[in-house]
């Protein structure tokens, strides 16, 4: 399986850049060496409208073609939202002539559209797959192909955005990268284009340069924590446990943990309870530990506060399904 990586924050990305420019190797006792002594880099960035659905991937090798979800390898009689079952009956060809690999070619993109999430604009569309990424023998490239009457369409056939990011003064970028998200978030670009109005998700931004350099950046309604501020630069300083509990602990990270079930084939029971805490638990301390250690929390002790929370949630979510 071709996993899709995580896609981090606005925040994350800052760090990242800055800690791989600062390091110098290592010294003699094989401690990492940093060092600040020349600017940090300008980068220019392209923004795609970030889809709420489900991940999905067309994987070809030599033998075989497999679909994906994020985790999972799919059948027929395990599926994800019904993708392989609707891949299964097209003719990918056009996703792969032409190209040479070795080991894989992997097609990446959101398989969105009715029944799959729901409270946002694509939610009212037929359901299709939207590709936004092509990555051959783990190296990525840059490839536009569709077919629109089959349903397979690229993000960049819907509006983009370019923005160049200064990371010795990253904050000069938030204002607009703010603007652009409550944009999309107000109306949805691809909902739009297909005349349907409503709520989008957000924009997910790659370094043109560097395409591994990923950064999401939601809107309100969308956002995995309660953030003061849209791409926030600087961590949030949060005061107490119950707190952090109320900014990490939102609808909709509550959602995804329970989309985690249903995707991976869990049963929806409270004998699943542990794993859906699990999962919140874990998604908590891969997209939220600086906050955790800028703030010197205790995850134990904030882990039970949370799923404390996220246990009645999901015991309610249970009965609203009855």
């Amino acid at each position: 399986m071709k996993k899709y990586s995580s896609i981090e924050q606005f925040r994350n990305v800052i760090h990242d850049v800055k800690a791989q420019h600062d390091y110098k190797g290592k010294d003699e006792n094989g401690d990492a060496i940093r060092l600040h002594d020349t600017p940090y880099p300008v980068l220019d960035f392209k923004g795609r409208v970030k889809l709420h659905g489900t991940n999905a991937a067309a994987v070809k090798y030599k033998d075989r073609i497999e679909f994906q979800s994020r985790e999972n390898v799919l059948t027929i009689t395990k599926d994800n939202a019904g993708f392989c079952m609707a891949m299964s009956g097209k003719n990918l060809d056009f996703l792969f002539d032409g190209i040479e690999f070795n080991d894989y070619i992997a097609v990446y993109g959101e398989w969105c559209g009715q029944s799959i999430q729901k409270g946002v604009a694509i939610s009212q569309l037929p359901k299709m797959f939207v590709i936004f990424g092509y990555k051959i023998d783990d190296v990525w490239i840059d490839k536009i192909v569709h077919d629109n009457e089959q349903g397979i369409y690229h993000i960049e056939q819907f509006p983009t955005w370019d923005i160049t990011i200064d990371f010795n003064d990253p904050l000069q970028s938030q204002n607009r990268l703010v603007e652009i998200t409550i944009a999309v978030e107000t109306e949805c670009p691809v909902g739009k284009h297909f005349g349907i109005s409503g709520i989008g998700e957000g924009v997910v931004w790659t370094c043109t340069t560097n395409p591994h350099l990923k950064f999401k950046v939601k809107g309100e309604k969308h956002s995995s924590s309660k953030v003061k501020t849209i791409a926030a630069v600087n961590v949030e300083e949060l005061n107490s446990i119950n707190e952090f509990v109320e900014y990490a602990l939102t609808e909709s990270r509550l959602e995804q943990g329970f989309n985690w079930l249903v995707e991976n084939h869990h049963e929806l029971t409270q004998k699943s309870t542990g794993l859906f805490l699990s999962w919140i638990n874990r998604d908590v301390v891969k997209e939220e530990s600086d906050v955790l250690i800028e703030n010197q929390l205790d995850m134990k002790r904030v882990g039970s506060k949370i799923s404390e929370k996220a246990r009645f949630w999901f015991f309610d979510k249970l009965n609203s399904l009855v």
